[in-house]
């Protein structure tokens, strides 16, 4: 049978990688303020074997057992870190040069916020920063992110709500907001980030657990699974457009457009007889007769009777045959929950229906906050250490809701619920969530229609709950603030809509 269709395989040759907006800014900066500086001292002078340089500020730095050498160097400084590294020993060079790079990334901070009040889209206060209509201040390194994508749109004369990379951001912190953990909103993007976690274009993020196959032969499984997401990940197209076939034992993806072709030969049949020579006339109906008159035949005009014509070319449509058909490739995703195949479960407790396509979750009450990697209620996913995250024989990419994380700790989490979306071959499950040409981007459709139904009951649900376990960690997130979040996320139903009729 077929085996995985592996990232290689579905890779083009696209880079997808890019600069930082934050670290060209900081860059821009460094450079503007050696050119504002021109000459970075004041004066300069050796005397027997003393350097004394005296600073713009008015601060002098001098240098013993100085020579020639180190005077002609100061000469040709083109800022103040070179005339460090000719006075100092390399730690204090080193920890100056620190000084001034946090010093401009400070300021490049600061001009990255008046940015971000610019775009209409954020309230800043001092240094907080907050989304219009909600309470709760951003955690600094989702700032420097959004300075970073509200930039780039500027830039490149986006408007914000067609970029994706900040819709992502935005509607990920709008579920963190409706978290009742309050550490979730304060640390869940920082715990992404340094174990390299990737956000879906609806705000969910992307993890990985092992299962345990339940059957022996999962392989249409796997096949479907990974396809459709690959094609929608590194093709970047609609699985719409592709069928599944069986041939020879293994399983194959068509794109509808090689489902047919021409076929062109030549003939001499008359193509306004079909080769006959002439037809019969019906006749004609008599009305005041109730009858028919008798039929007559004619000869053909252009063959002249004869059937034949000069010889000509006919171009016809057949279809290609790829084997057995199995279906649709977005048809038989759908259907995965339903298949007998599609059977796994988790092995520690051997209790949970886990399939590909269908909600996994837990009660959330059995659930506890810790930040431990092991031993911990909860449903545990990660992005690296996968071969810790639940022993079994098979790796699943999982859908998580920020808003159902329960648990933080250094490179694994812990939720109530996840969605598998695809088996990943084990040697393949880490690189899939590293490599830049695997855009999660665009995994989330489905879940964001089901995650948004009632979502303001579900969310209030969650914090009466939560307030009786944790009366001192409710967070500042009012019911307004919830409206509004909820408000905000539901404009991703008609947004997705829009997409799959326009994809129609």
């Amino acid at each position: 049978m077929s085996k995985f269709l592996s990232l290689e395989w579905f890779k083009n040759k696209v880079d997808h990688s890019v600069e930082k907006v934050i670290e060209k800014k900081l860059n821009t900066l460094m450079n503007e303020q050696d050119e504002a500086a021109g000459q970075p001292y004041q004066s300069a002078k050796l005397v027997n074997d003393v350097l004394t340089i005296v600073m713009n500020d008015g601060s002098v730095i001098t240098k013993m057992d100085a020579t020639e050498d180190h005077y002609a160097a100061v000469e040709l400084a083109k800022n103040v870190a070179d005339l460090y590294s000719i006075v100092s020993d390399p730690s204090v060079v080193n920890e100056k040069i620190e000084e001034e790079k946090k010093l401009a990334r400070l300021k490049a901070l600061r001009e990255g916020l008046a940015v971000l009040k610019e775009s209409g889209e954020f309230t800043v206060d001092g240094d907080s920063v907050y989304f219009k209509g909600i309470s709760r201040s951003l955690p600094q390194l989702l700032v420097e992110e959004l300075i970073d994508e509200v930039s780039r749109a500027k830039e490149l004369g986006i408007p914000l709500k067609d970029s994706d990379g900040y819709q992502s951001l935005k509607r990920f912190f709008m579920w963190c907001a409706l978290n009742p953990r309050a550490e979730v909103a304060h640390e869940l993007y920082r715990f992404l980030k340094e174990n390299s976690f990737r956000i879906t274009k609806q705000g969910f993020f992307v993890a990985l657990r092992n299962v345990v196959t339940l059957h022996g032969s999962p392989e249409l499984v796997h096949f479907i699974s990974n396809t459709y997401n690959k094609v929608k990940a590194v093709w970047k197209k609609s699985p719409d457009d592709y069928s599944v076939f069986l041939e020879n034992g293994e399983y194959k993806l068509i794109h509808e457009d090689k489902l047919h072709r021409e076929e062109t030969y030549t003939t001499t049949v008359c193509p306004q007889c079909d080769g006959e020579g002439g037809y019969y006339d019906d006749g004609d109906y008599y009305e005041d007769e109730d009858e028919w008159n008798e039929t007559e035949w004619i000869e053909c005009d252009a063959c002249g009777g004869t059937g034949e014509v000069e010889p000509y070319e006919v171009t016809h449509i057949v279809k290609v045959d790829h084997g057995e058909l199995i279906g649709k490739l977005t048809d038989l995703y759908l259907d995965l929950p339903n298949r007998h195949e599609n059977r796994f479960t988790d092995d520690w407790t051997k209790t949970f229906d886990i399939r590909v396509g269908k909600v996994v979750n837990m009660p959330k009450e059995s659930c506890n906050w810790s930040t431990q990697d092991c031993a911990a209620a909860g449903l545990h996913f990660t992005s690296d250490q996968i071969h810790y995250v639940g022993c079994g024989d098979q790796s699943v990419l999982v859908l998580i809701n920020p808003m159902k994380v329960v648990g933080i700790g250094t490179h694994k989490g812990r939720c109530y619920e996840y969605l598998p979306i695809m088996t990943v071959p084990r040697d393949e499950a880490t690189e899939i969530l590293h490599d830049n040409q695997f855009d999660t981007l665009q995994l989330d459709e489905e879940y964001a229609i089901r995650e948004l139904e009632n979502l303001e009951i579900k969310v209030q649900e969650g914090f009466v709950a939560e307030s009786s376990k944790y009366e001192f960690n409710l967070p500042n997130v009012s019911s307004t603030d919830i409206r509004n979040i909820v408000g905000g996320l539901e404009d991703m139903k008609a947004e997705i809509r829009d997409r799959v009729v326009s994809l129609d």
